[in-house]
Parts: structure tokens; sequence; C-alpha cells
């Protein structure tokens, strides 16, 4: 009788998150407690299917990052019939349910309370895993309960290929400095502003430094929002056209009740259509991609060639086949290969804005960096000062008005000191390497699989005699 524990690993996500979060822990564990463990990774369920409802049942454990169905009546529907099946559910949550004002999704997220329905989910799992300490005390507040798990975000370099250390120094001698990140962070990046013309203007340091920023794509959309031309002609056509309409339509966020003296037939026709949406595809120029370019190339000033200025502004996917000079573009890859980047740095730079959104985020980008010994420079707060000591294994840029000053100060001190800049890669690398490596991570999830499993026997041991015969009978 085959009495490994079942886990399944569910994550609709298919980009980074997954990848951290689910995937790579779900093969861990499967390559070295497999003894243990029986585990599949299936993103792909059919709630159409009427199948569906056993094969969730026939897991001892299901580990899903955030949620497993949108909607959070069917979720509390389907969670009733799994925990009467003795399932016991776990939630992962890497970031904060607020997002920060300067987040650009902050107005579609508090728009529609996101929030709520993340903070349901937490409530309805048996345990939730997160990131950091930090963000698990704040999920306790919520949770009202001692059932938060803290799994870090990890690497296993013997067989994650994009962590293995394949770094080579640049042809040209300069020092690299890479910024690799998300669309996300345009409000972390502004602090830079200034940095880069500075250190360009700097006769002792203009030929020695390199930028090159990662992650850079054109993808998405953008939701324009106008207002409805036929409403206006309609109110100019009744003569109710003034400048106290307009202002009153300007502060209404599309409310038409919150409009004055506007008739009743106008408003039945206008209701929920004072502005219109029009969903489109973001063009190239509009992309925040080009707005951190921007500031990591003093707005294309320290690129002196004209041709690969032009070359930029096309937007071309690839690597520019000249001279990059003193920038250069690296466009998105996948979330297995997006770190090869890293075999070209010499210094990475991480901006995070002090706000209780970034708070709540996880070290990666320091994890991201042990494998190869780079120096990183970050922001003096959590996540990055929960292991990060100044001037010992990375540079925390401290909470102080115009921070820019501070980066100016320390990456100057980095691209002029190549042993300041060994010793700290070295460092990071020794207080990093176990405790972040994906192994250690793996043996604690192991364990507390294994701690909850048997917890849930003790309670319902009833339900699990009859599943393991269910289970075991269909396997025959």
């Amino acid at each position: 009788m085959d009495n490994k524990i079942r886990i399944l690993f569910f994550n609709l996500d298919g980009a980074g998150v997954n990848y951290f979060r689910t995937l790579t822990p779900a093969i861990e564990l499967e390559q070295k407690y497999s003894d243990k463990f029986f585990v599949e990774i299936n993103p792909q369920l059919d709630f159409k299917d009427p199948t569906t409802l056993d094969y969730l049942k026939s897991f001892d454990i299901i580990h899903y990052h955030r949620q497993i169905l949108g909607n959070i009546t069917h979720m509390k529907e389907l969670v009733k019939e799994l925990k009467k099946a003795g399932v016991t559910l776990i939630v992962d949550i890497d970031d904060y349910w607020h997002l920060s004002k300067n987040h650009p999704f902050y107005t579609l997220s508090k728009g529609k309370n996101l929030h709520v329905s993340i903070i349901e989910n937490l409530k309805l799992a048996d345990y939730v895993t997160t990131t950091t300490e930090l963000f698990a005390e704040k999920i306790r507040e919520i949770t009202g309960k001692d059932n938060v798990m803290v799994l870090y975000n990890s690497i296993n370099p013997e067989w994650m290929l994009q962590f293995q250390n394949k770094w080579k120094p640049d042809p040209n001698g300069k020092v690299r400095i890479v910024y690799a990140a998300g669309s996300s962070h345009w409000g972390d990046i502004q602090q830079l502003e200034g940095v880069v013309n500075a250190l360009y203007a700097n006769p002792d340091l203009k030929d020695k430094f390199k930028i090159i920023l990662a992650g850079w794509d054109t993808a998405g959309s953008t939701t324009e929002i106008k207002f409805n031309d036929e409403f206006g002609k309609e109110l100019q056509l009744r003569g109710l056209w003034n400048k106290k309409i307009i202002n009153e339509i300007n502060n209404s966020k599309g409310d038409i009740n919150k409009i004055s003296n506007v008739p009743e037939d106008l408003v039945n026709k206008y209701r929920g259509k004072v502005f219109l949406e029009n969903k489109r595809d973001l063009k190239s120029e509009e992309s925040v991609y080009l707005k951190y370019e921007k500031i990591l190339t003093d707005n294309h000033r320290i690129i002196e060639n004209d041709d690969y200025k032009e070359w930029l502004m096309n937007f071309e996917r690839g690597v520019y086949p000249g001279d990059e000079g003193n920038f250069g573009r690296r466009w998105t890859k996948k979330a297995n290969i997006y770190a090869n980047v890293l075999n070209e740095a010499d210094i990475v730079i991480a901006p995070l804005d002090d706000n209780d959104f970034n708070h709540m985020k996880s070290n990666l980008k320091q994890v991201e960096c042990w494998t190869r010994k780079l120096p990183i420079v970050c922001n003096d707060i959590p996540p990055y000062n929960v292991d990060g000591k100044h001037m010992e294994n990375c540079i925390l840029i401290p909470n102080k008005p115009n921070k820019y000053k501070y980066w100016l100060k320390y990456l100057k001190r980095l691209i002029l000191d190549a042993d300041l800049r060994k010793k700290l890669g070295e460092q990071l690398y020794e207080d990093f390497k176990d405790k972040y490596n994906l192994s250690t991570v793996t043996k604690k999830r192991a364990d507390f699989y294994e701690y909850i499993h048997l917890e849930s026997i003790k309670n319902n041991p009833q339900k699990f005699s009859e599943k393991y015969v269910v289970v075991n009978e269909k396997k025959e």
C-alpha cells in the first residue's frame, strides 16, 4: 500500500511567481523526497469537468497560490467540499494586498476592492505560506491563528541552470551596473533621477561604467478614459453646458447622480456612460521601460552613438550588433532563463521606495546575486536590511532626503574599487548560500507537510482511512 503524502501544486500564474513559489519548490520536493511524497503540478483545472472535484479530493494537500477559483462564493463552496473530504488546503501569497499609491494597479485594485477576496482566501485555507517573517506577522493578524509558515524565495544552482555562475568580464573593461525589474517599479526607480548624469559627468568615471537595463518589454495594454462627447452635445443643445456643470463632470468620476440639473431622460440614457473606456495595445514609446531607460541614461545623453540611439528607438528585440558604449538594453526573458543577464553584471542595483507594500516583499534580488558573488546596492528597508549588512555583504542606501546623493556616492565607490566589489559579493555568498538555498528551504517544507498531514490524520482518522482505500483501489 502506497502511504505517500499526495500533494497537488496549483498556480495560475505562468511567470516569475509560479517559478519561485510553485514550480521549482515542487520539483525540488519531488527530487529529494519522492520516498515520502507523491507530487503533482497541475495549473490546468477544468471545473466544467464533473470529475475535477473527485480528482482534487484524491490529494491529501493542495498547495495553491492566492486562489483556486476567482469567484469567492464558488471558492468557499469548493473549500467546504474539499475539507469534508479531509484535504488540507495551503494558500501561498508573496505580495501585500494593499498596493502602494505609486503602484500601476493601485487605482484598479482600490476601485474594485481586490484586497477583499485576497483576505477572504487567506481565511479560508488551513495554512498560509509566505516569503518573510514580517509579512507572516501581517497575515497572522488576518487569520487570527498561528498557521503561517515562512518559506523563503530560494534557488538551487545544482539544477537551476540560470543560477550557475558563468560570469565573464566586460570585453571593453567597463564595470557593468545591472538593473533587472518588472514593469511595476516606476515609483521605485525615480530615486535614481540624476545619478547617471553625475556619474557620466565625472571624468574619472565616464568611460569606466556601463548601465544594463533588463526586463525590457512593450507588451501590455492600456485603457484610455475619455468624456462621452455625445453626452456633452446633448447638454449643449439644452443650454446646460456651463462652467459649473463642467466642474461637476470632472469631479463626478462618472457618477451621473453627482452632476446637477441633468434631465431624467439623459440620466437614464448616460448612466454609466459619462466617460467611455477604450482598451488598446501599448505603443512601444509608451512602455514604462522607456521611462526607466531615460532615468538610467540621463535621457539618452550618455549614448554618444547616434546610430545606436536610432536603433533603440526602433524597439527591435535583440542585442545591438555594434558597440553599446555606456548602455545596454536586454529584453524580457522567460522565468527559467531571465537571470542569465547576471553573467554580464559587476554590480546589481535594486531600488525600492520606503512603503508598506515594499516592506512585505522578499529579498529575491539579494538571493539572485549570491550564486555569482555579486555586490548589490539596495535601500535600507525590509526586506533588504533583514539579512543585508551595510558595507559587509551589500550596500544599503539610507532613507534620507536626496537619496540620489547616496546612490551616487556608493556607485562611484564600487565602480572604482574592485576589491570592495569582491569583498561584498563573497560575503553575500557566505551569508546566503545555505539559508536561501532551495535544498535547505525544501527540507523545512517537507517537515511542514509531514507535520500538518499527521495533524489532519489525528483530527480526521476515518476520512483518511477511507481516502487511502479509494486511492489505492484506483491504482490497482
